[in-house]
């Protein structure tokens, strides 16, 4: 009888002891290769499979975490390859002892102020995408409306050749001012930038919701999924200035306010985004 209860004891413990053994094997494989795609087999309803269930969750987590700190490395490389080749080439040309004409001189020299504020802007934008949901500050109460007319004074300045129609109504959200403007105004200037000679940009804030409609030819079916992506640039802004990560801004300031934003040709042309934010205290 002794021996019968040792035995199954034992085979008891053996069996009860086994998910825990291929949990312990599972890190200690992760800790040694680094691979995040092991996944332990998380069959039954007991407390081990749900600890294993989890661990699997927490793997691919970090591994998608991973993935994409990857691909925004790798995006940023070459998206920061191009204007520093063309920084080093004028750079060159400038130390040589080739004669120039003034006028070339200068016209390389202007290429080089406008290469390194593309540089600047860029950095900015990914030190901005680098925090990912995290918000810089403690959210507080902003208005909402002034905050949107901050941003389209901003724009007004750097966009003269457009007119701005504003519908601004006082609203009171919780949120973090300087990260909202960032994105309102990274909206507003992409409206902005695919306007018509003259053309008008409308701006509405009602509650916690912030609408910009353009006139501009409006972005193709293809487009519209990809338009908040990091670095996503369509065919036809292939040759505007710019970076790809303005919209990525702007998503991920909404989805960091517990909103979100979409983008939807307008009826009689243009686009309009439509960003949404949690949280509005007040409206009128």
């Amino acid at each position: 009888g002794i021996g019968l209860a040792v035995a199954l004891g034992a085979l008891v413990s053996r069996a009860a002891v086994a998910p825990v053994a291929r949990l312990t094997r599972a890190t200690e494989r992760v800790t040694e290769t680094g691979d995040l795609s092991e996944r332990i087999d998380a069959r039954g309803q007991d407390e081990l499979s749900r600890l294993a269930g989890s661990f699997n969750a927490m793997l691919g987590a970090l591994e998608e975490s991973t993935a994409a700190q990857r691909q925004l490395v790798a995006d940023a490389s070459h998206e920061l390859r191009t204007p520093l080749t063309s920084l080093r080439t004028n750079f060159e040309v400038l130390m040589s002892d080739r004669e120039l004409e003034p006028d070339e001189r200068r016209r390389l020299l202007d290429d080089v102020v406008e290469q390194i504020g593309e540089m600047t802007t860029l950095i900015a934008e990914l030190i901005e995408l680098a925090r990912g949901d995290k918000l810089p500050s403690e959210p507080e109460d902003v208005r909402l409306d002034l905050v949107a007319r901050e941003a389209v004074e901003r724009t007004r300045r750097d966009r003269p050749g457009v007119t701005f129609n504003t519908d601004l109504r006082e609203s009171v959200i919780r949120g973090v001012p300087a990260s909202l403007e960032r994105a309102i105004g990274n909206v507003l200037d992409n409206a902005a930038k695919w306007s018509p000679p003259g053309g008008e940009v409308d701006i509405r804030v009602e509650g916690a919701t912030v609408t910009v409609r353009d006139r501009g030819p409006g972005i193709d079916e293809a487009d519209l999924p990809h338009v908040f992506d990091r670095f996503y640039r369509s065919p036809s802004a292939r040759g505007l200035p710019g970076s790809g990560l303005g919209l990525a801004i702007v998503r991920q300031v909404a989805e960091a306010h517990g909103g979100a934003v979409v983008a939807e040709r307008a009826e009689g042309g243009g686009t309009r985004v439509t960003l949404r934010l949690n949280g509005a205290t007040s409206n009128s």
